[in-house]
């Protein structure tokens, strides 16, 4: 069994809560070290709050953590402190990196101490462009069609990686679409209904069919108010949910929504994507995220920023050092960060 241990001590502490080999949650019996990280995700929030960091989208960030381009690196050598949750991006529309690469990515990040994150960013299985609209009733009707065809490959790339993942004993919280409501993208533009049967057919594919159960399931939208409640995929399927913010407002709309889901039915909530400030807007104090969540949000787990541009994440804003080393934001312990 793999245990490390956070700036709040709560890790060890945690474990000891584990007294049974599996746990049905999001409708599968999860492994011993998945219901770990699960466990502890449920914890945090009041106080403390865990730093994430999206390592790398769909551009050409290197899955290694250590590589200049890689925003989990840049972010510590802005602040000389590693998040304590990381995200890394399967891209299958641009492909920029092998499988074995992107899996060597989220292995390292897991060695070192980290909690993992995986996004799919799926092609989109009619052959056109990831932001071309797309039929996909194909994908659930019987007999062979190429859209069909096309989707399954990627579900079954997609597996195998979650399989190698697991092969290792690594559980991650897997996002199989990201931003469900994001019209932009090809598989939100047919609406809530289509997003939310994609989501489950993929749950129980990984699931049922290819017996997956280090897979922590993430479901998140857009800023959208009411996205989050209409894309639902239900709670047999979800673990995780959250919502984009996106710029000075540091919003969460449904925050009384997803209180509920949390209270009542178990579901760990965060910011999902949180981009703090736009392009245009002056540089602001980084510690204005947890003062957010302490007078508005306290029982939200915690933020992952976003990439792409520093003007999102630490890197682009004052006083980043200050917000990792605040006591009540959990990032990488030094002493779990190995090499």
């Amino acid at each position: 069994m793999r245990t490390t241990v956070t700036r709040k001590g709560l890790w060890g502490a945690l474990l000891c809560l584990c007294v049974c080999s599996s746990l049905v949650v999001a409708g599968e019996e999860k492994t011993t070290a998945t219901q770990e990280v699960l466990t502890y995700l449920k914890s945090l929030g009041k106080g403390s709050y865990l730093f994430g960091q999206m390592a790398t989208w769909v551009h050409n960030e290197n899955p290694d953590m250590d590589h200049p381009s890689n925003w989990l690196k840049k972010v510590y050598d802005h602040t000389g402190e590693w998040p304590r949750y990381g995200c890394v991006t399967y891209d299958f529309h641009d492909n920029p990196f092998s499988d074995s690469e992107w899996n060597e990515g989220v292995r390292k990040m897991w060695d070192r101490g980290m909690i993992v994150g995986v996004f799919s960013f799926y092609a989109n299985p009619s052959g056109r462009s990831w932001n071309d609209p797309i039929d996909i009733d194909p994908i659930f009707a019987e007999g062979a069609h190429s859209t069909k065809a096309n989707f399954y490959a990627q579900l079954n790339r997609m597996a195998a990686n979650l399989q190698w993942l697991k092969d290792q004993g690594i559980p991650v919280v897997y996002t199989p679409f990201v931003e469900s409501d994001d019209r932009n993208k090809w598989h939100a533009k047919a609406g809530s209904e289509s997003i939310i049967q994609l989501y489950r057919l993929v749950h129980d594919y990984f699931t049922e069919e290819k017996g997956l159960n280090n897979i922590i399931w993430a479901y998140h939208t857009t800023s959208n108010h009411g996205a989050l409640a209409q894309c639902y995929p239900g709670d047999t399927y979800v673990d995780v949910l959250g919502k984009s913010a996106y710029g000075m407002g540091l919003d969460f709309s449904e925050y009384a929504w997803a209180l509920e889901k949390k209270r009542k039915a178990g579901k760990v909530i965060w910011w999902s994507e949180l981009g703090i400030r736009g392009s245009s807007d002056p540089p602001r104090d980084s510690m204005d995220v947890v003062r957010k969540l302490e007078t508005h949000y306290p029982e939200l787990a915690g933020f992952v920023f976003w990439s792409d541009a520093g003007h999102y994440n630490v890197i682009g804003n004052r006083n980043g050092p200050a917000l990792m080393t605040d006591p009540r934001v959990v990032v990488l312990e030094k002493k779990t960060r190995g090499k």
